[in-house]
Parts: structure tokens; C-alpha cells; sequence
């Protein structure tokens, strides 16, 4: 172990020696995102109908669009929930519930979710918190989202019989548990890895965080964790039931909400275009190519459903933005006063 220690102290210097040049690393920071975008692009646009494609849009009244995205809203109060749970009920629901809203939207309008750290700073200063608290409580956030997702993916595949889904949804859960016992047992070396960042201020808070995974006091009840998580995306598979219902009504709905669940999530995972835009539609189509919808009907149904879903998170983040209660600025203040007092 102290041989690789000692490696990695040695490549940490020559990579701190080596000039950075901005535009390559900003370019080849945007080219995979990029590239994925267009390749969903040209994926959806192929074998296209177009007029058949803008007729289904039309064939919803004015009205289904607002009611299906107060549909949506409604699963920001299990997330809440469960946020303030895991900031050991250190902020109002309202306060959690409002941080949700505004990490959904700044998602949908920034890229490499920016949501996440707005929504960190967002709680630090509103709720008296330290930033790596309330950035250790989005990261359970996230991991409790993706075991879930997980276990919803096997069912489906169960459900399905389709043996990739479900052995994915086993293979996955078993290589992040192997990486969660591996930071766990083995610190010193992660706290190598992370030194090899070339950021100090990214080395400082992976380090926080890394702290608060490994103490047993910082630890979240996990029975309540997930079963939160289990009731907001049973939430998700019921509202997307309902929206597929409303739109298609001669296929199974329960299979299809769920699966449209675990496809909008993988979509989400996808690095793209702010927003997820093209990645989650070119999910769902290739979800609902499983249910036998053509492109036409299923593109024009992914659209809606990315609309019910984003439109009051985004509308919620502008009216912040607009009231002054978020700014870019305020969060790299804050990110970068947080090291200094890391380094105290």
C-alpha cells in the first residue's frame, strides 16, 4: 500500500508541473456531451413522419398540459421529505421542498448539473448549514435514487422478460457496493486518488465529503432513506401511468409507466444538452419502440412528457433567479469560502 502511495504522490506532482491549457480541457470537456446530443438527434429524426409527428401533438387540449405538470409538482413533497430527513430535519419542509424545485430547475437550464451545487449552497445559507453537509446529504440523495431506479429497472425486466434490463439492474447494484466497501476500507488510498485532481478546491471538498461517508454519525437511517425513495418514484411510475393513459389508451399502462420510468431516468444519466434534452427523449422512444409505438407517436409523447416534467421546476428556478435567491456568483462565493474554512 505504501508503494502506491508513493506512485501516486509522484504523478500528482508531475501532473501539478504540466501547464494546463483552458481551451483543450474545455473542449474535450464539451465534445462527449456534444457528441451524445447529436447522435440522439439523428437517432430521433430518422424514419421520421413529420406530419404525423405535429397532428398527435395537436390532438391534446390546451388544458392537459398545465394539469400534467401539477401532476408532476406534486413528487417534490416525497423528495422534500427525504432531503430533510437526511439533513437530520435541520430545515423546514417548505425550505426542502423549495431546494428541490430550484436543483430541478438550475438541472434543466445548466449543464453538468449545476442544479446540485446550487441547491447545496441554497440550503447552507438558508438553513445555517455547512456546504459539505448539504453536499453529502445530495450525494445519499442521488445513490438512494439510483438504488431505486435499480430495483425498479429489475422489476421491469422481471415484468418484461427482458434479460439485459434485469441483469443489468443486478450488475450494477453489486459494482457499487464493491465501491462503497473499497472507499470504506480503504481511505488513505481514495484520499490519493482524490489528490490527484488537479483543483484544490475540489480535492478539499471530495476530501469533506469522503470524511462524513466513512463516520458512522454522519451516516442517514437507510430503512427510512429508501423507503422515501421507493414512494417518490412509485410517485414518478404513477404520473408518468397517468400522462401515458391520457395520451395512449390501448396498451398496459402500469408496465408502461414503469418502464418509462427507468428509461426517463437512464436518460437522465446520460451526459448531454442541459436538460437532458434529446438523451431522455431518445430513452423513451426507444423504451416505447418496446410497446410498439412508432416514432412519430412516441417523439411526440417524449416531448410532452419531458415538458409536464421540467416545466414547474424551470419556472420556479427563473422566479428564484428573478427574486435574487440564486446566482452563479453567490455559489462560487460560497464554494470557495468553504475551502478556506476546510483549510483552518
Amino acid at each position: 500500500m505504501s508503494f502506491l502511495c508513493a506512485f501516486f504522490d509522484n504523478l500528482r506532482k508531475k501532473i501539478a508541473c504540466r501547464p494546463k491549457p483552458r481551451r483543450i480541457l474545455t473542449i474535450l470537456k464539451i465534445l462527449p456531451a456534444a457528441v451524445i446530443a447529436v447522435a440522439c438527434v439523428l437517432y430521433l429524426c430518422h424514419n421520421l413522419d413529420t406530419a404525423r409527428f405535429l397532428r398527435i401533438l395537436g390532438l391534446l387540449p390546451l388544458p392537459a398540459y398545465p394539469a400534467f405538470a401539477l401532476i408532476f409538482a406534486c413528487t417534490a413533497l416525497p423528495q422534500g421529505l427525504r432531503l430533510r430527513l437526511l439533513l437530520k430535519n435541520s430545515c423546514s419542509p417548505l425550505l426542502a421542498v423549495r431546494a428541490v424545485f430550484l436543483g430541478s430547475g438550475v438541472n434543466m437550464i445548466l449543464p453538468a448539473r449545476m442544479g446540485d451545487l446550487i441547491k447545496a449552497v441554497y440550503l447552507s445559507i438558508n438553513a445555517g448549514l455547512s456546504f459539505p453537509e448539504t453536499l453529502c446529504a445530495i450525494f445519499w440523495e442521488r445513490l438512494s435514487d439510483l438504488t431505486t431506479v435499480l430495483f425498479l429497472a429489475l422489476v421491469a425486466g422481471l415484468w418484461l422478460n427482458s434479460p439485459a434490463l434485469y441483469l443489468s439492474a443486478l450488475i450494477l447494484p453489486a459494482i457499487l457496493i464493491c465501491a462503497l466497501v473499497m472507499v470504506r476500507l480503504f481511505q488513505d488510498f481514495c484520499r490519493k486518488c482524490v489528490s490527484l485532481l488537479p483543483w484544490s478546491t475540489l480535492r478539499a471538498h471530495i476530501n469533506s465529503i469522503l470524511t462524513r461517508l466513512t463516520d458512522k454519525k454522519f451516516r442517514p437511517a437507510p430503512g427510512k432513506i429508501l423507503a422515501l425513495s421507493l414512494l417518490l418514484w412509485s410517485a414518478q411510475v404513477l404520473c408518468n401511468s397517468i400522462v401515458f393513459a391520457a395520451f395512449h389508451q390501448n396498451a398496459s399502462v402500469p408496465a408502461a409507466g414503469l418502464l418509462l420510468t427507468v428509461a426517463g431516468a437512464i436518460g437522465a444519466m446520460i451526459p448531454g444538452l442541459p436538460g437532458n434534452l434529446g438523451t431522455f427523449e431518445a430513452s423513451i422512444v426507444a423504451a416505447l419502440s418496446l410497446a410498439g409505438m412508432n416514432k412519430s407517436e412516441s417523439l411526440a409523447f417524449a416531448l410532452i412528457l419531458h415538458l409536464a416534467q421540467t416545466a414547474p421546476a424551470v419556472l420556479f428556478a427563473v422566479y428564484a433567479a428573478l427574486r435574487g435567491q440564486w446566482s452563479l456568483a453567490e455559489a462560487r462565493k460560497i464554494f470557495f469560502q468553504e475551502e478556506e474554512n476546510l483549510h483552518e
